[in-house]
């Protein structure tokens, strides 16, 4: 199970990388990996302060930390 989560950690490291922040639901329909599995990776790469989360109305983004919290999702509706 810790090699998936390895896996999908650096899926969604390399996802943010590319696109600076992301939204949750946009990280969910991005990766083919099961929810838990994403939220895991998550979770882990937020402990080792790799990432940084913030609440939006209803969806969490997600950025490295000291990026700015502006998913291209948010700049299209804008």
């Amino acid at each position: 199970m810790e090699s998936k989560i390895v896996c999908t950690s650096e899926k969604i490291l390399t996802l943010i990388k590319e696109r600076g922040c992301v939204s949750f639901t946009e990280l969910e329909n991005s990766i083919d990996d099961s929810y838990n599995l994403i939220f895991l990776a998550i979770d882990k790469l937020v402990r080792e302060n790799k990432l940084s989360l913030q609440r939006n109305r209803t969806d969490y983004l997600i950025a490295t930390p000291g990026n700015r919290f502006e998913s291209k999702e948010i700049r299209k509706a804008s």
